[in-house]
């Protein structure tokens, strides 16, 4: 693979590491100012996204093996000697001395000269202790964290949420490749049109059985080779998203409001389920994102659609309250439980979402009263954290008389033991999804707008 690509990676992960971007829109902007090789953006996107997942491995590495301490090593070259690292140890078709050579040259090319014998003496010193790497790791959770590249603080929390089985497993999946979803829109096509379509494009298909209309693509790559006419008969959506979906169950003719629609897709499929009939509301904070949610709705032939910009959790206004047979509320959030696709929120510092519950709650309490009486409100998140979570239901519920719980219509066996059938927890381990959690509320029939 030429250099650039390595380079380009370098580049993402200092912009990441040092200003504290979205990685995937780091490295897109960066990959879009060249015209790339197919294979080459695959080969930089792997080192990028490789070392964020594996950063806290490659630094316990690479401190054992360096005679300077990693943080008074000049950002740039502390990110080849990453790149380098991960090569040695997760990419075997990488030899080890084209890695070393690599990075020493990429060393030099940015202009660290005087740092090239460093990192071909560390990088060399690491490929000879391969094997005994991972001898002497600390016991308890300092261990598991370099071990699967989870903060202690993750640890920490999923331990006393959720025990310490479901704790080791979610830190275990935490570098596991995502499963790749689509949702069939069946207002172009038919499942079984799209399927045979895809299929004899090379396309490896599994429909889900519980949940029509959802797909799990083994080769997502290869849904580029179907034809242009067919690109709006499907959009990429995890199974949560739609298992969310499925839960609000959303009825032709119905009126229905996603208060935090951005960028659209569970506003899309609520469209579905309605048959387009009726009306949706989907809300953002930002014009733009509500300008390209219409420009897509009216892409996949979604005519009930209109947007609104407002805040969320500021008053609701008089025209929306009481106006809608079903809301859903995905509210913003921590996201740690898509940290598969974002690997980079595993380091955040916890005090930075520990103001969120009350947003959240903000939002939610907001949000109820646009639901008429005898509607539904839903609340989710795309986060593993019970402060988010079961917490700000449970605020929710006892703060609001004229709400209360609502059976989630979904399959029994998604539930784990002992939550209660208005709330659903999924898991990454265990279920195939993003993790998620949903809470559904009815207001009562009596209650007023």
């Amino acid at each position: 693979m030429p250099a650039n690509a390595r380079r380009a990676a370098v580049t993402a992960l200092a912009r990441v590491h040092r200003e504290g971007g979205y990685s995937n829109i780091v490295l897109d902007t960066l990959l879009e100012q060249e015209d790339w090789r197919e294979e080459d953006r695959a080969f930089a996107s792997r080192l990028f996204y490789g070392v964020i997942e594996r950063r806290l491995t490659l630094d316990y590495v690479l401190a054992a093996h360096s005679s300077i301490k990693l943080k008074k090593l000049h950002p740039t070259v502390l990110e080849i000697l990453r790149v380098g690292c991960y090569q040695l140890l997760y990419m075997d078709r990488v030899p080890a001395p084209a890695a070393v050579s690599e990075a020493v040259k990429l060393t030099r090319a940015m202009k660290q000269e005087r740092s090239a014998g460093f990192v071909n003496a560390v990088l060399r010193a690491v490929d000879r202790d391969r094997v005994h790497l991972f001898d002497r790791l600390p016991e308890g959770d300092e261990g598991l964290a370099v071990r699967t590249s989870c903060p202690v603080h993750l640890l920490s929390l999923w331990r006393a949420a959720y025990g310490e089985k479901r704790m080791t497993e979610l830190a275990e999946s935490l570098n596991d490749p995502p499963p790749a979803y689509i949702r069939v829109n069946t207002l172009k096509t038919t499942v079984e049109d799209f399927c045979r379509v895809a299929e004899d494009a090379g396309i490896r298909l599994e429909c889900v059985p519980r949940f029509p209309g959802c797909v799990r693509v083994e080769n997502p790559a290869a849904l580029k080779k179907l034809a242009q006419t067919f690109e709006t008969c499907y959009y990429h959506q995890d199974m949560a998203s739609q298992i969310c979906c499925k839960a609000l169950a959303p009825l032709p003719g119905e009126r229905v409001a996603d208060v935090c629609a951005a960028p659209g897709g569970k506003s899309l499929t609520a469209a579905q389920y309605m048959d387009n009939l009726g009306e949706i509301l989907a809300g953002d904070l930002y014009p733009a994102k509500c300008d390209v949610l219409e420009k897509r709705a009216a892409l996949y032939g979604v005519s009930i659609l209109r947007t609104v910009v407002r805040d969320a959790s500021a008053p609701c206004p008089e025209p929306l309250r009481g106006r809608f047979d079903r809301v859903v509320c995905d509210a913003p959030c921590s996201g740690l439980g898509v940290i598969r696709r974002k690997p980079e929120i595993r380091y955040k510092d916890p005090e930075s979402f520990a103001a969120l519950p009350e947003t959240q709650y903000a939002i939610l309490r907001e949000t109820a009263r646009m639901v008429r009486a005898g509607g539904v409100l839903q609340y989710s998140t795309c986060t593993l954290n019970p402060a988010e979570n079961e917490a700000v239901a449970a605020r929710f519920l006892e703060e609001h008389p004229d709400f209360v719980p609502r059976v989630l219509p979904l399959d029994a066996a998604l539930w784990r033991n002992g939550e209660p059938s208005h709330e659903l927890t999924l898991f990454p381990p265990e279920h195939g999804t993003d993790g998620f959690y949903i809470a559904g509320f009815i207001r009562r029939a009596e209650a007023g707008a």
